[in-house]
């Protein structure tokens, strides 16, 4: 970051996590995801969601904040989903690349 520039805690509209981030890249990212700020986590879990369902940003997002809601009802079982479902994603890109 350039010395005269503004930092300020952004939250993520998904998680609720805290960030630094200068003024310029929090308007960046709300205007890539329809006013909301979130994080690079939940950036990177929105990108999944579009390329695998191919749906727009602003589907991608409600996906995310609805899973995101529902694991934090029940953090152990939805943490096992989550765990499961990365195995059988790494699995199968392993099972269809050429050897």
């Amino acid at each position: 970051m350039a010395g005269g520039e503004v930092v300020e805690r952004a939250e993520c509209g998904c998680c609720g996590m805290r960030e630094e981030c200068t003024m310029g890249y929090i308007g960046w990212v709300q205007e890539r995801f329809g006013g909301v700020w979130v994080c690079g986590l939940c950036e990177e879990a929105i990108k999944d969601e579009q390329a695998r369902l191919g749906v727009g940003v602003e589907v991608a997002l409600r996906i995310h904040a609805t899973f995101r809601e529902t694991a934090n009802a029940d953090p152990p079982i939805h943490v096992a989903q989550s765990i499961l479902q990365l195995i059988k994603k790494i699995m199968s890109s392993t099972s269809s690349s050429p050897n």
